[in-house]
């Protein structure tokens, strides 16, 4: 039986699925199987789903995962609310995965748990999670330390070809893209969906060891855009399972850059729950994992370490970082630095900077930075937003209320057609006066 799970014991009619599909949206049978079929075309990956699938569904057989996300995803859109598994009826291994996917395993794990984080995230709104809650694991350590894997060939029947990796990295650029210009909330359940279409059979076909590292390389970057998304969205349960899975894949082609950006990003959830020691502890060893790697890498690492030294409070050794930063930066260029960190200009480079110094109470140094910063381009939104919280931030330490409150007025002008969920926590905080604690 295609598209369906066996049931145990005789099952019973999903009356809350023929109550939305036939008497909500009036919708017929063989109707809500072409909905959930384009959905499928549209990712690049299509699905036989036909009518007799829909009534196997509403006697009361179960969907495989795939399916039950992509009919949740179309119903969520038609009904204008969130639609997810459990109020359909269907029962869902969310509490599983949520624990499994903490778990630092084998490749085959990492696999398996994106495939099911995907299949979750691909439902907007989806309560499972939102209900993923972050948690202390030794997984970084242990990406650190462990050697390449020696094995990273794919053995399935699909043949993974280049143009199956470039369409990966084309659409993780645009998310990434889309994500600064209109924020981590709005798109990422369509990016999760595509990749759950496109990259898991990649990730499960046939491909060399040359081929496997670049495929896992771009899987990562595309986990990692995922995982910013969810800190955006103030999901950080989301994105640490996400930062493990991209940690997995990272450390299994031996890819230090990558390593060190995954540290990073543990460094920023850290910060999300106002523990300054760990925040620090992952900047570091971000920066000890970078040591060897290209410039823009080590200008990358060394301008986190320095917001969090700042995030400490220690202004010496921040200073120290930012002029770590800027000379690395300097000498980057080169054709050895990573596509994935193409997005790391002067103007970004020095509004972290200037957020670092404006925490450490530098407002003269900071707003050196800031000047330096105001060449972003219009269309990274969300970095204009942030910009603007920095300069109310350095013009709070100075004493200039009308300024800060000039600043903080743009800030929510800007802001105003961004769905990100952090970003309004931030302007809340800046409205009431609050010092900087985002990372």
């Amino acid at each position: 039986m295609s598209g369906s799970t066996s049931t145990r014991g005789t099952p019973q009619r999903n009356k809350y699925l023929e109550q939305i599909v036939l008497n909500e949206l009036k919708w017929s049978m063989s109707g809500f199987a072409a909905r959930i079929r384009e959905h499928f075309a549209a990712t690049g990956h299509p699905r036989p789903v036909t009518k007799s699938t829909v009534s196997r569904w509403c006697a009361g057989a179960q969907p495989r995962p795939d399916l039950m996300a992509a009919a949740c995803y179309v119903l969520t859109r038609a009904c204008k609310r969130p639609v997810t598994p459990e109020s359909l009826g269907w029962p869902s291994e969310d509490t599983e995965v949520a624990e499994q996917a903490l778990q630092y395993g084998d490749l085959s794990h990492a696999v398996r748990m994106l495939r099911r984080l995907w299949q979750m995230d691909a439902v907007p709104r989806s309560t499972a999670v939102r209900r993923m809650a972050f948690a202390a694991t030794p997984a970084a350590v242990e990406a650190l330390v462990m050697l390449p894997d020696t094995n990273i060939i794919g053995r399935g029947q699909r043949r993974v070809t280049a143009a199956d990796i470039e369409l990966l990295d084309a659409h993780t650029d645009l998310y990434g893209r889309t994500d600064t210009r209109h924020g981590g909330g709005q798109f990422r359940s369509v990016f999760a969906a595509f990749l759950a279409a496109h990259a898991v059979p990649l990730l499960e076909g046939g491909f060399n060891a040359g081929r496997g590292r670049l495929l896992y390389g771009s899987v990562a970057d595309a986990v990692l855009a995922l995982a910013s998304m969810a800190y955006d969205d103030h999901l950080p349960g989301l994105a640490q399972r996400y930062d493990l899975q991209a940690m997995r894949l990272a450390q299994a082609i031996g890819d230090r850059g990558r390593l060190a950006r995954c540290c990073i990003h543990q460094a920023r959830l850290a910060a999300m729950r106002g523990d300054g020691r760990e925040v620090l502890t992952h900047a570091r060893s971000a920066a000890v994992t970078a040591a060897g790697a290209p410039a823009l890498v080590r200008a990358y690492v060394a301008v986190t370490e320095a917001r969090a030294w700042a995030y400490v409070g220690d202004g010496v050794q921040c200073q120290a970082a930012v002029k770590r930063a800027r000379a690395a930066f300097d000498r980057a260029g080169s054709g050895t630095d990573p596509k994935w960190l193409a997005w790391l200009d002067r103007p970004e480079l020095e509004g972290q900077a200037a957020w670092a110094l404006a925490m450490a109470g530098l407002d003269e140094e900071g707003t050196q930075a800031l000047k330096a910063a105001m060449d972003l381009p219009t269309e990274r939104t969300r970095d204009s937003v942030e910009l603007l919280i920095t300069g109310a931030e350095l013009a709070r330490l100075r004493g200039d209320r009308a300024e800060w409150e000039e600043l903080l007025a743009k800030a929510r002008a800007t802001a105003q057609h961004l769905k990100s969920r952090r970003l309004a926590r931030r302007l809340t905080e800046a409205g009431e006066g609050r010092p900087l604690h985002a990372f």
